[in-house]
Order: C-alpha cells, then structure tokens, then sequence
C-alpha cells in the first residue's frame, strides 16, 4: 500500500514539474523584469535629459514613462519647451528587437534593423505623427566621462536581466 502512494506521489512530482516546465514565462516576473528595466530607463533620462527635438536644444521632461505594453513594445513621450509652448517626442520599438546598449554622447538601445518609430507633434500640438524610423532609440544624454560609462555597465546589466525574464 505504501509503495502505491509512493509511486503515485512520485507519478505526480514528475507531471506537476513537467507540466510547470511546458509554461510560458511567468507574467509576474515579466510585469517585474519590464517594470526594474523601463525605472532604470525613466531615471537615466530624467537625470540627463535628452535633445532630440528638431524645435528646440532645449532639455526634455518625461511625458508618458518608458513602459512596455502588453504587446512588447517599449516607448516613452518626451516634452520639450519651444519659445512659451511646448513639443512632444515619441519613441516606440518592439523590445523582441533589442540588439544591445550604444553609448557615445548620447546612450540609448540598438535595434535590429530600423524597427524605432518616432512621432513627434507640432508645436503646441498633442497630436504625434510619424517621422522618422531608425535603429537606435535614444535614452539619456550623460554626456562623455565616467557617469556615461557607469549607466552603460548599468543598462547592459538590466537589459540582460530583463531579457532573460522576458523571454
């Protein structure tokens, strides 16, 4: 009687762990994994903004968060000042293209292929449309020196963690 028990146990040990192998990704650890990545972002770019805007030189302020939705597709809006209005910049790539972390001046996400949309708005206008599509998806502006290195040591990190539980 013990050994049917046993051997029943152990006949559902193995099924419960094949079963749980057979499963997609967590979603928990997916939301968690994009949610570490896309602060490590929001903070690199609010602490060096970026100047991308065609309008101004002007510095940006975060609009809409870096986030990535439930389709995988990582994005950001920025607003830039322009004379007493504003413009916004928006930024959206599919995060299964992701090649790796650039840094130069600027540091930002290198894509496979021109897969980067960007959409930027008029001035005084809410209203994005598409202008451009590239390969890079420009973050922050850290500017040479070592604060530059450090977030790229930083970024390479997280994108290998988030990677690896965004499968």
């Amino acid at each position: 009687m013990k050994q049917r028990y046993f051997l029943i146990s152990v006949l559902l040990t193995i099924f419960s762990i094949h079963s749980f192998a057979q499963q997609g990704p967590n979603p928990g650890s997916r939301a968690k994994a994009a949610a570490v990545f896309t602060k490590l972002l929001n903070d690199a770019a609010s602490v060096y903004p970026p100047e991308l805007s065609y309008l101004t030189e002007a510095g940006a302020k975060i609009e809409s968060s870096f986030h990535v939705s439930e389709d995988g597709i990582l994005s950001v809006t920025f607003r830039y000042p322009v004379e007493t209005s504003y413009s916004l910049y928006r930024l959206s790539a599919p995060v299964s293209a992701i090649k790796g972390v650039f840094y130069d001046y600027y540091i930002g996400l290198e894509f496979e292929g021109a897969v980067v949309k960007i959409e930027e708005s008029e001035k005084g206008s809410r209203e994005l449309k598409e202008s451009n599509t590239l390969a890079l998806f420009h973050i922050a502006r850290p500017g040479d020196g070592p604060q530059g290195e450090k977030l790229k040591a930083r970024m390479e990190q997280a994108l290998q963690v988030f990677r690896e539980s965004y499968k």
